[in-house]
């Protein structure tokens, strides 16, 4: 995986992060961007989980669902909803697909 984030530039990686949840600050190096964002990446889409929909609501904006012509008008509190009531369900589905790439 470093060796694919070797080849994204400064802005690309700041992009990862925030879909990490993290915002990284361009003016360091590139190999300590590629640091952090390595020491905060889930281990596998399987371990991903929301606990509130603040954490969700964040996650949503931070992938850049909320402009995605697939998902618009993106409704928040229903994909939560949908989450929280049956999370084996939602896994299978588009949006969960698009959060956790």
């Amino acid at each position: 995986m470093a060796r694919f984030k070797k080849t994204m530039s400064k802005k690309e990686l700041e992009k990862e992060g925030r879909t990490l949840g993290i915002e990284l600050d361009r003016r360091h190096s590139k190999e300590d961007l590629i640091e952090e964002l390595e020491a905060v990446e889930p281990a596998s889409a399987d371990d991903v989980t929301w606990n509130s929909i603040e954490e969700f609501t964040e996650a949503v904006t931070a992938t850049g669902m909320i402009f995605d012509r697939d998902f618009i008008p993106v409704n928040i509190e229903a994909l939560y909803e949908a989450f929280t009531s049956n999370p084996e369900e939602f896994k299978e589905t588009p949006a969960y697909k698009f959060l956790t790439q």
